[in-house]
């Protein structure tokens, strides 16, 4: 499992860099600029426009009809200008562009989920299956299949990554991400720490107020942790109501000051969890239980660390 997670988050690092921000919500993050000529304009004057090799495909508006949008791609074009006998350009050059022209394009508003027009996009049986999609909008835009695409099998690889309602990683990508963070430390004076935290009493608040309160409650702890953790820590949501958090700690002078890094950071997350955020109720915001644990300088383990966080935290909760 270790190892899939490693290859699986590496290749999404190389293909689209950090892949939580390149799984786009809407198509207006993938839409670009495009070019937008009239019907009637030469199929000679259209060819200068696709001389630019950035140039993948064209709008083309009917100066009669204001709701009446067309496309123009690249393939398409060189298609008509070759021609079957090699004289397509003979052919079409005083034509209008109108004569090219797709004048049924897939068409979509700048909100579209990116997942419904990717599938829609692919739903598309012949030969325009991998034309652009074009954007509307006060300026007409494009999004390639291409982009859309990456961009939904992104977004499955981030679901399977992470909790669908914290946004956090889940307990199989905490191990890896701590299997990672143990490994970097091995051999140098940098410790980690694991700091595990239990949300109590979860149960007793979907009872008295409902799953969506319970849920809220949760998005809210997980947004309340990501600001209270240290920059660079790694978090996740391991269990129903459970969350982890790692850390490093190069600077700490020997195994007491490490402890004690340790329990002033679990402090310091605990106190920051103390108040409800605005907007929920205060009956509603549950209690917590938690533990924490240091490795020693250059030598941490991390089935041996979160074993052992989780075994403090079954002593904290029975205390």
């Amino acid at each position: 499992m270790h190892a899939d997670l490693t290859t699986l988050a590496d290749r999404l690092a190389f293909a689209v860099g950090d892949y939580r921000s390149a799984a786009t919500a809407t198509v207006d993050q993938l839409a670009h600029p495009i070019d937008v000529v009239d019907a009637g304009l030469p199929v000679a004057r259209l060819e200068v426009v696709f001389r630019s090799p950035h140039v993948a495909s064209v709008a083309v508006r009917d100066p009669h009809d204001a709701d009446r949008i067309g496309l123009v791609t690249r393939a398409r074009f060189t298609a008509a200008m070759t021609g079957r006998l090699g004289f397509g350009r003979a052919v079409h050059a005083r034509r209008a562009t109108a004569e090219l022209t797709d004048f049924a394009p897939m068409v979509v508003p700048p909100s579209a989920p990116v997942s419904e027009v990717a599938v829609r996009a692919m739903e598309r049986f012949d030969e325009r299956r991998y034309d652009d999609v074009l954007v509307a909008g006060e300026i007409w835009r494009a999004a390639s299949t291409a982009d859309l695409v990456r961009s939904l099998s992104t977004q499955l690889a981030v679901r399977s990554l992470h909790d669908q309602l914290t946004g956090l990683p889940h307990r199989a990508m905490f191990g890896h991400a701590l299997a990672r963070r143990c490994a970097s430390a091995a051999g140098t004076d940098s410790r980690v720490v694991v700091l595990l935290l239990d949300v109590r009493g979860i149960g007793r608040v979907n009872s008295r107020h409902g799953q969506a309160m319970g849920d809220t409650v949760l998005a809210a702890v997980a947004a309340r942790l990501r600001s209270a953790a240290p920059a660079a820590s790694d978090l996740a949501r391991i269990d129903g109501d459970e969350f982890a958090v790692a850390v490093s700690l190069p600077g700490a002078a020997d195994d007491e000051h490490g402890h004690l890094l340790a329990e002033s950071l679990r402090t310091h997350v605990v106190d920051a969890l103390s108040e409800p955020p605005a907007g929920i109720d205060p009956s509603a915001w549950p209690g917590f239980d938690s533990s924490v644990v240091c490795s020693a300088a250059g030598a941490a383990e991390p089935e041996h660390l979160l074993g052992l966080a989780e075994s403090r935290m079954r002593a904290a909760k029975s205390a």
